[in-house]
């Protein structure tokens, strides 16, 4: 398997994620109000999954790997994917900030979790059919099978050093507990 295989399999379970942060979404905007528990398990989703274990090796790994390769000609796409993982741990900050005041008679707050939550869905929606669709096939296209092979052991690497079957399987359970609380 390849690094960008493994990583279009995560966008799989980050997907899962967002269709319930849909449904919540829409709850919000129909005045129907999630347990604030819903948030607070989405919010560890969002940065311990999505953020921690999936876009360090995007970031750090792939990126590093093409930035360098390329010597600069990919610098502008991986600058605007960095750039949507930037401004999507900006709304899970502040979604996280909200959760404290959660409460359906408190318009401020569930107006900043929907001001927020509704940007990171659209967002981090493109941003995975751009990788899936244009940038990994770019990748796979760019590095050689030796640079393939390398990168792959790399992910196997920081997946075994992060427990990835563990992790994964707390975040797929973690999905179904905030589909079910919906």
């Amino acid at each position: 398997m390849r690094a960008t295989e493994i990583l279009a399999n995560e966008h799989s379970l980050i997907l899962k994620a967002l269709e319930t942060f849909t449904i919540a979404k829409e709850k919000l905007e129909n005045g129907d109000y999630p347990e604030a528990t819903f948030f607070d398990k989405a919010v560890l989703f969002s940065k311990n999954f999505s953020d921690q274990f999936h876009h360090f090796k995007e970031e750090y790994l792939l990126f590093g790997l093409l930035a360098q390769k390329k010597d600069g000609a990919l610098d502008l796409a991986m600058g605007a994917l960095r750039y949507q993982h930037e401004r999507n741990r900006l709304f899970i900050k502040n979604i996280e900030q909200s959760i404290p005041g959660y409460d359906p008679k408190n318009e401020i707050t569930i107006t900043t979790i929907l001001e927020n939550l509704a940007p990171y869905i659209s967002i981090l929606r493109r941003h995975i059919h751009q990788e899936d669709h244009l940038f990994f096939k770019l990748a796979d296209q760019e590095l050689t099978q030796a640079e393939h092979d390398s990168l792959t052991e790399q992910f196997l690497l920081e997946d075994s050093n992060a427990g990835a079957r563990s992790t994964y399987k707390h975040h797929r359970d973690l999905v179904d507990e905030m589909r079910a609380m919906l």
